[in-house]
């Protein structure tokens, strides 16, 4: 299982004697792989590593904050 994208561009030039610009691109990213075992088949997602660290390292930043306002406000009253 992968997701596969791409796509094309291009210019023809404002001025006369200007090159005509063309160029591209394509990416395949796996997103998964079925795994057949005992007769069975499962779908295995495979995961970003960077999710895994970011978002609670994300949350963890978010919390910390909204604690540190509340005790900043409670120093205030």
């Amino acid at each position: 299982m992968a997701r596969i994208g791409f796509g094309f561009g291009g210019n023809t030039g404002q001025e006369a004697g200007e090159d005509a610009v063309v160029g591209g691109g394509a990416e395949a990213r796996p997103l998964g792989f079925i795994e057949i075992k005992e007769g069975k088949t499962t779908y295995k997602p495979i995961r970003d590593p960077w999710v895994s660290v970011l978002v609670p390292l994300t949350g963890g930043l978010l919390a910390g904050a909204a604690i540190l306002r509340c005790l900043a406000r409670r120093g205030r009253r």
